[in-house]
């Protein structure tokens, strides 16, 4: 380590520390075969070194909260006393669900792998936000959580980012009791649209209330067959439609409205779920 880099270290914040060791580890992981983590820990250490001023604005945080959460939690404070806890799979750094936790609709827990880094990253830019992630797999969340701990389970634009959305889903169907929601959203065929890049290995759509997958040989896999879940609502709508406007879905400055890459004009679905008993 030459001099230089040893005395910039030396003089460095702790949280600055404990993320640079983090974020070397994960190159050195994807190096040899381990997830490709990096180029979304890099979107995101932008995102928050630039974009974060809206995601403090209580109209912006409201108007993120999905339709459908808000309809679920009235229907379930019809059922029982006391807020819904709801289980959110994959929120990254800026949940959308902050306006949720504002309002008192329901008491949120998050889970991303990344979470560690996420929550270096947002004590490096000392940004305090409501919803902090704890570390969690989709694949495994039966390991972390009881069996029918949750009212609701929510998961928008990171089911395509797993190994295995499936597995995701079951584990999904456990840790939701019976009578529970779940709520499923996401850009129509990241996977394609993403050129099959990075963590982009999953096109994912709604068709005819399941939430259906397409590989990268264009084989057709129904995700939600034969899972105890019962469809309540199923559209899809142009991103822009949505009403999200930061959390990560800031467009980049210049950006032309016709770019093809432009998100705003991309297909959205939501799939809403119960649990059957």
């Amino acid at each position: 380590m030459s001099e230089a880099l040893r005395g910039k270290l030396a003089g460095a914040p702790a949280a600055e520390l404990r993320y640079r060791a983090t974020l070397a580890f994960y190159r050195l992981w994807q190096t040899v075969g381990g997830p490709a983590y990096v180029d979304e820990i890099k979107f995101w250490e932008g995102i928050l070194r630039t974009g974060t001023a809206l995601v403090f604005d209580p109209k912006v945080r409201a108007i993120a909260v999905p339709a459908e959460l808000r309809r679920c939690v009235v229907e379930l404070a019809t059922e029982f006393h006391g807020l819904p806890r709801l289980l959110e799979v994959g929120s990254g750094p800026l949940s959308l669900l902050a306006g949720a936790v504002d309002e008192g609709l329901c008491t949120v827990v998050a889970v991303d792998p990344l979470a560690r880094l996420y929550r270096q990253l947002l004590d490096r830019h000392g940004i305090a936000y409501p919803i902090r992630p704890r570390v969690g797999l989709g694949e495994r969340l039966t390991q972390v959580f009881p069996q029918a701990s949750f009212d609701l389970v929510y998961s928008s634009n990171a089911l395509d980012h797993t190994r295995s959305p499936r597995r995701c889903l079951e584990h999904m169907c456990q840790i939701l009791r019976p009578g529970g929601f779940l709520l499923l959203e996401g850009l129509v065929r990241e996977g394609t649209a993403e050129h099959w890049k990075g963590l982009h290995q999953h096109d994912l759509l709604s068709e005819h209330g399941h939430l259906v997958h397409f590989d990268r040989a264009g084989r057709r896999t129904e995700l939600t067959h034969g899972l105890p879940l019962v469809s309540i609502t199923e559209h899809v709508s142009l991103f822009r439609e949505r009403g999200i406007e930061a959390f990560g879905y800031e467009l980049p400055a210049g950006m032309l409205p016709d770019a093809p890459w432009n998100w705003q004009f991309r297909p959205w679905y939501t799939l809403l779920f119960r649990r059957a008993a």
